[in-house]
């Protein structure tokens, strides 16, 4: 599965025009940022190359065949270095070394981060909500304002972002965008777009 249906400018483009008609329906300012990665993960690629280093060196310590010794504590460290360099090129593997709740957790702290770094809290009513998606955790958060109710935010929302995340996690970009259209008519409920509303934040993806 490929991470370019959600990177490309035509799904960008209609992410952008998603946007705009939820925003047509309720006061809620909704921004989409898109990101390769939450974080680096370098303690993964290092434990990794540690656990293959250790591996190499268990294997010469204990095999018929003689090794110099000399040498083992070099071949080891090159074994850590090609095992790390191997896990950081091999996003996959990087994933599946690391524990699904620390996934979790970075894309959420990297979340409130975006949020703050945005600005969404800049809006008039406080109703900006941001949706961020990390494409190697293989998930969406949303992050609501303090103007958007709490009612709707552990209802209709909790539901729509883990609808999201299911797209996210299958890469499809339609049903990303089907899930992110939900967001209209959930929101229009509670927060109904007004007569005086103005576009106070950007609909570019971020």
């Amino acid at each position: 599965m490929s991470e370019r249906p959600f990177l490309e400018a035509a799904a960008k483009e209609r992410t952008s025009a998603a946007v705009r008609r939820i925003e047509a329906q309720t006061a809620v300012e909704v921004v989409v940022a898109v990101r390769r990665r939450a974080a680096r993960y370098l303690t993964t690629s290092i434990a990794f190359g540690a656990a293959c280093a250790a591996l190499a060196f268990a294997v010469m310590w204990f095999s018929p065949r003689v090794y110099d010794v000399r040498t083992m504590p070099l071949d080891a460290a090159l074994t850590l270095v090609v095992g790390a360099v191997a896990a950081t090129a091999l996003p996959g593997l990087r994933r599946l070394l690391t524990p699904k709740a620390t996934l979790e957790r970075r894309a959420q702290r990297a979340a409130q981060e975006a949020f703050s770094e945005l600005g969404i809290a800049k809006t008039r009513g406080r109703t900006g909500l941001l949706v961020y998606v990390a494409l190697f955790e293989r998930a969406a958060v949303l992050v609501p304002d303090s103007g958007i109710p709490a009612a709707l935010v552990t209802g209709s929302l909790a539901s729509i972002g883990r609808a999201l995340t299911g797209a996210v996690a299958a890469l499809d970009i339609d049903a990303f965008l089907a899930a992110l259209a939900e967001l209209g008519p959930a929101a229009a409920g509670v927060l109904p777009r007004r007569a005086d509303d103005e576009n106070e934040l950007c609909d570019d993806v971020a």
